[in-house]
Order: C-alpha cells, then structure tokens, then sequence
C-alpha cells in the first residue's frame, strides 16, 4: 500500500527520526555575465535606473502551461520518506503550474534592470553620430522625473536633434486609464514590502545613489494599490490551498474518521458531511504588532495540522489613522454632524474590534471559526492551541457548527513543558524555594524537570497512562536519596535511563545518588511542587497532549509575518494586513508567491527575478531538511547547552554585576 502523500508531514515522536534526504527539484545558477571591471571616476554625475524593454512577452508572466483540474495535480506522485513539510507544500503548488525549475521563457530573457551613471553612457556614445546632421555627436541628458522614472534626452551638439524616452516603461495594465504608473515606481514600493520597511527606505535609497526621490504622495497612492493586489493574491492562493487540503484529507483518511456526532446522538464516521463541508484539524494562534499587550493590531491564523498549509487569518484593529487625525474636528460638530461623518466614513474605517488588545485573539477565533464554512466550506473540529487565551472557551460558547459538532481542544506538545516550567520557577519564587542550599529548586532543576516532563510525553504518546506514569516516575526520581529511594516508577532494565534500575538489572549494588542524580529535592521543596505534578498530570490535559502535534507552524508563520513589518515600525491596518498575506502566501506556497502578485500587477518577470526565486525557495528546502536531521538536531542542542553552561559559570564568577539599586544609595 502506498504511503498517502501527506501522512508523514507531522509524524509522532516513534517516527520522528529523519533522513537528511534533499528533494530532487533542483534549480541550475545561470552564471553571470562578466562585468565591467573598471571603476567609474569620481565626480560629479547623476544617476538612472534604465530597463532593456526587450521583445513583446506573453501574456501570462509567470511562462507557465494552463493549470489542469486541482483534483488531478500530482495525484500519482509519491511522498518521500524523509522529506520536509517544506519540500512537500512547494512541491503541491509546483504542479498546480508554478515550477521553481521551470526555464522563463525567452520573451523575458531580455528584460532587465540595471544601475547606470549618466557619464558612463555619454562615454559610450561618444563615437555615435547624430542620425539627423551625422556631423555632430549625441549625448543624454536627465530631464524631468516622475518618482524614480527620469526623462532621458538624446540630443545632438551641433543640430536641433532630440529624442526623449523615460528610464522606465508604463505598466501594461488595462484597468488603468489615465495616469498608468511607471513600473520602476511600483517595483520600489514592492521593494519595500520585501524589507519591511516604508517611504523613509526608498527616499534613503534615492539619496545614496543621487536621485530624484519620490513624491511622498505618491508613494503612499502605489502602496495603497500594492497593499490590495497583495490581499487579492493571497485569497487567489488560499482557495488553491483548501483544495489541496481536500485532497490531501481524501487520501490520508480513505475510510472515514470519527468527527462529530449526528442529531441521532451516533457518531458519525466521515470526514466531509453530507453537505461537501470538510472536517479539518487546526492549530491556532494570535499574534500582536507590539509587545506588551498594547497594540493596536492583533492577528489571528488557522493553520491546518495534517499539511501544514495556512488556511485563513483575520486582523483585528484599534486604530484608524483617519479617525485620529479628525478627532479634533469631529469634536467641533454637532451630534448630528458627527453621527453623519461616521457613517460616510464607516466603509474605509480600520477600527474593527473594541476591547483590550489581550481579547484580539479571543475575538479572532470567533471569527475565523464563524466564517469557515461560508468562505471555505470547512469546518475545524480540533483547536490546537497553548493555552493562554480564553479563545477555546469562547468557541465552546459560542458553539459556531451548533451543539452537535463541538470542537475539541488540543494542548501543544511544546507549550505545555513550557507552563510546567515556568509553574516551577513561579513557585520556586512566590515561595523561596530557590537560592543556595542543599535541596533548593535552583533555576537549573527547574529546566532539568521541564526537560524531564517534555521527554515524558514525547516518549509515551501512544499510551495515556504511561505518560502519566513517566512524569510521576521522574518527581520520584529527582526526590531519592541513598536513604530513601523511589525509583520504583522508573522504567526497568539494563536500558533503562535511571541508574538506580540500571544498576538493579545488572545485578549491581546501587551507585551513590550525589554522583548520579546530583542533591535531591528536600522534602519541603517536594512538597510544595507536588500540586503543580497532580495539576499537570490531569487525564483529560494528557489526552489533548497525546497527539504529538506543536503549533510550530504558527511560530514560524509569524517570523516570517513581522519580517515584513517590524514590531518597532508603526504602521496603519491595510500595512499589517497585506505585511500577514504576504506571509501566508510565501509559507504555502514559496517565494514564487511575489511572482503571483507580480503578474496580478501585470508587472514583468524576468528571467533573473524567476532565477532568484527558484534559488530562494531551493534554499528554504535545504534549511528545513538539515533542520529536521536528528545529528544537525542533536548537535544544535549541544551547542545551546554548552553555551548556557558557560554562561551560567560566567555569572557565578561575576557575581552580581547589574540589578536594580545595586550602585547604592550614596552613589560612591
């Protein structure tokens, strides 16, 4: 029986172990032309940005054959054993018709961009004879510019001669007419959505190469547009993405799965009803733009657990830039006037949520969950969630499929040694149990515990009970002394990982517990953590851990969201919406996701742009497979550790260097 090409995306921690197996899809570097190696003089110049219009191009920019029926892509194509979640999203969308090794075709060979002194262009015409007289010499001149787009003239020294062409052509874009925007205007702001950054970057740009910047006006005009094409694109991507995920569920669960309960009180065994509405299992999670709970966006995401693909995002928002900006005037109207000015503004305001910035992600659940089923045809039965949000419980209120599908919980199989954790170092504080001394609950067991609990669950994920037995084993475990040992918990056999037990199997007298287990727990350290064990040992919190599923995929989503706008930057709504549809886009479907929003700008896409991508994407492949190797794994760990260990002895070595009030009251 063949493997279903998604069943080994998330595995559980008995198939965790992986190959460091690269996918065969390869991109070929195009060596670069030779340049020219010798410098420009100094002085004074200006300069353009010129671009080789070439032949006429297709009209479909990405040089891709009509896509087939999304239900027949890649239905014959195996999964590799091994293979990063990755690889295996990039590899869906390649054979929907956008290929990372697909040669551009010719008709964009010849397009390109490039940085030109205006001194080094006379210098190659200065043999050219006016086509006119054909006794004098033509030179370029700069005239006028429209944002980065400049006038050149070509002009003839002894005769009338002229002809005037701008550095950049006018984007071949129907829907505008009149006023069609150049493209090396557009392609800046673009730019600058790539970086994460706003106006100030192009204006710094222009500034270090002597050129004309561009209007602020105008920039805003472009981004505005640039912001809406990104959105647009991102939807065309996500409707991709939920028929994958279709197909994706068809294969792995061909007989049907338990997910709800019918008006009869059965079960229903099927993954899509009746009605075409798929059963999905999602991770959830909200994100802020500032940290601190005080800012004014919040965004929301629902990433489906078996492929790893973004299935929707909301933003939530207490800010309007043109509300505040009128605040003042809006105080100097009559009710009347104020109620009018509102509702003419009610359609372009960016305020969508009212409360605090910690229920934004409460909010963002409800409605993600509310909308599945109309703008999806889906439905999420599972939320796999940290935990530190009311967002689960408002759902099981809200009940939003109704009160015979409810939707279950699922706890992140790192989040929770993490509230273990920090439970300890909580009470390790509020009740003085940490310090110097023997027996203390110093920072360094705490992690040791946190470790202990986590390889609990990992290893036990098949067997509720024997993960609730490990976690116990391991509190026994770290309480033993030579006097009074309790390691009757602790897994037996020569392999097992307690020395005591260990020793036991071999025959052997048990070693010293200061040699092995280093000092044990006192007893009134035991007893204070041992109510955090029995509230973390719950049955019913173990069996929403037993899936071994992590929310790792909305950590990474929202590193690669901020990446295109940065915490520290303020920004207005329509920035931080299109900053998370350009993440969404690029994590399901690549770097190729920029060629989308590209050609929906009707924007060209060169042969280098189209190399770039492929090589980007190439790249991201390669960094998931090697961190998914179990030695790249293990030595990473050992490199953390050893940079810890030898942080802590350089602070014990110190002292205490830097702390509130520690100069002194007298300051001498």
């Amino acid at each position: 029986m063949s493997t279903p090409k998604f069943a080994r995306i998330f595995p559980t921690h008995s198939s965790r172990k992986r190959k460091n197996q690269l996918s065969d899809a390869r991109t070929t570097r195009k060596e670069k032309p030779a340049g020219d190696e010798n410098a420009p003089e100094v002085g004074r110049a200006e300069t353009v940005v010129l671009r080789d219009s070439g032949d006429a191009y297709v009209s479909n920019r990405l040089g891709v054959e009509p896509r087939p029926v999304l239900g027949d892509v890649n239905r014959n194509q195996p999964q590799i054993e091994g293979i990063s979640a990755s690889a295996t999203k990039l590899r869906r969308f390649s054979g929907a018709g956008i290929d990372p090794n697909a040669q551009p075709p010719a008709e964009l060979n010849r397009r390109s961009w490039c940085f030109a002194e205006c001194s080094q262009l006379n210098s190659l015409l200065s043999d050219v004879k006016c086509p006119e007289c054909e006794a004098g010499h033509v030179t370029i001149r700069v005239g006028d510019s429209m944002g980065l787009s400049q006038e050149l003239v070509l002009c003839c020294d002894s005769c009338q001669y002229s002809r005037t062409e701008y550095s950049s052509p006018r984007e071949n874009n129907l829907n505008h007419r009149q006023n069609v925007p150049f493209e090396v205007n557009t392609e800046i702001v673009l730019y600058s959505h790539e970086i994460g950054k706003g106006y100030s970057s192009v204006d710094k740009l222009c500034t270090v190469f002597g050129m004309p910047a561009m209007n602020k006006s105008s920039y805003h005009r472009i981004d505005k547009r640039v912001n809406a094409s990104i959105v647009e694109a991102t939807d065309a991507t996500l409707n991709e993405t939920v028929e994958f995920v279709r197909e994706a569920y068809r294969e792995t669960f061909p007989q049907g799965r338990v997910n709800a309960v019918n008006d009869d009180g059965e079960e229903d065994n099927a993954w899509e009803d009746d009605d075409g509405i798929l059963w999905v299992d999602v991770a959830f999670d909200g994100t802020w733009h500032k940290r601190g709970f005080s800012s004014h966006y919040g965004v929301g995401v629902v990433v489906d657990v078996l492929t790893g693909y973004v299935l929707d995002f909301c933003v939530k928002s207490t800010y309007c830039h043109t509300c505040a900006m009128n605040k003042e005037k809006l105080e100097g109207m009559t009710a009347a006037e104020q109620l009018q000015w509102k509702q003419l503004h009610q359609p372009d305001c960016s305020i969508n949520h009212e409360g605090s910035a910690k229920s934004m992600e409460r909010d963002a659940a409800l409605e993600l969950w509310g909308r599945s089923v109309e703008r999806h045809n889906l439905r999420y039965r599972t939320m796999l969630s940290d935990g530190d949000s009311t967002a689960f419980n408002a759902l099981a209120a809200a009940q939003p499929y109704g009160p015979t599908r409810p939707i279950t919980k699922l706890e992140c199989t790192n989040h929770l040694p993490k509230r273990m954790g920090t439970a300890l170092r909580k009470a390790s504080k509020d009740g003085r149990l940490g310090g110097r001394g023997e027996g203390r609950l110093t920072k360094e067991k705490c992690q040791r515990l946190q470790n202990y609990f986590r390889s609990a669950i990992l290893n036990n994920l098949e067997d509720q009970r024997a993960m609730e037995q490990a976690i116990w084993a391991t509190f026994f475990h770290v309480t033993s002394t030579d006097e009074d040992p309790h390691h009757d918990r602790c897994p037996a056999g020569p392999a097992s990982w307690c020395f005591f037990q260990r020793a036991r199997a071999e025959g052997q007298p048990p070693p010293p517990h200061a040699g092995h287990n280093g000092t044990a727990l006192s007893r009134e350290v035991s007893h204070a953590v041992l109510p955090i064990y029995r509230r973390m040992t719950n049955p019913i919190l173990l069996k929403r851990v037993a899936h071994g599923k992590t929310q790792n995929s909305n950590e990474s989503l929202h590193n690669v969201m901020w990446g295109h706008c940065p915490k520290e930057v303020f920004v207005a709504k329509d920035r931080v919406e299109a900053a998370t549809a350009e993440a969404v886009a690029k994590f399901n479907r690549g770097n190729f996701a920029l060629a989308q929003v590209m050609d929906h700008m009707s924007l060209p896409i060169t042969e280098l742009t189209h190399s770039a991508l492929a090589n980007k994407d190439k790249v991201r492949v390669q960094k998931a497979e090697r961190a998914t190797d179990v030695a790249a794994v293990a030595a990473r760990r050992a490199r953390c550790a050893g940079r810890q260990r030898q942080l802590e002895q350089r602070e014990d070595q110190e002292g205490e260097v830097y702390g509130a009030g520690l100069m002194g009251d007298g300051g001498e």
